[in-house]
């Protein structure tokens, strides 16, 4: 149950922040939204990048799609991307890994914090 709260908690912050602030704010967001939680450094990275993978990929899928994928085709194109799908790889991979590596961070810290008082 935990592991389900902690996902929503991760995905709802990084769905409604980034419309206020900066699209980086996700970092801090996960960092800190993982310390109220009992969770291990390798869940955290896996749990949190997940979800924070998951959120964009689904804004950028949303976005692609409302305009025919016309903008996405010539990001692609711009890159040197085969296709379509190699991009929106992309843009779920980014943001997995900052936003996991941002959890894994946060517990790493609590750790810390809690063994040098």
């Amino acid at each position: 149950m935990e592991t389900l709260v902690f996902i929503l908690i991760i995905a709802a912050g990084n769905t409604i922040l980034p419309i206020f602030l900066p699209w980086w704010i996700m970092v801090p967001f996960n960092l800190l939204a993982v310390l109220p939680f009992r969770i291990s450094g390798k869940a955290a990275f896996w749990l949190g990048g997940f979800a924070t993978g998951m959120v964009w990929l689904s804004g950028s899928l949303w976005m692609s799609y409302s305009n025919q994928h016309i903008l996405a085709g010539r990001i692609t194109q711009v890159l040197g991307f085969g296709h379509n799908a190699v991009l929106f790889l992309a843009e779920f991979l980014l943001p997995f890994l900052l936003g996991g590596i941002a959890c894994m961070t946060g517990t790493l810290f609590k750790k810390f914090k809690q063994t040098n008082g």
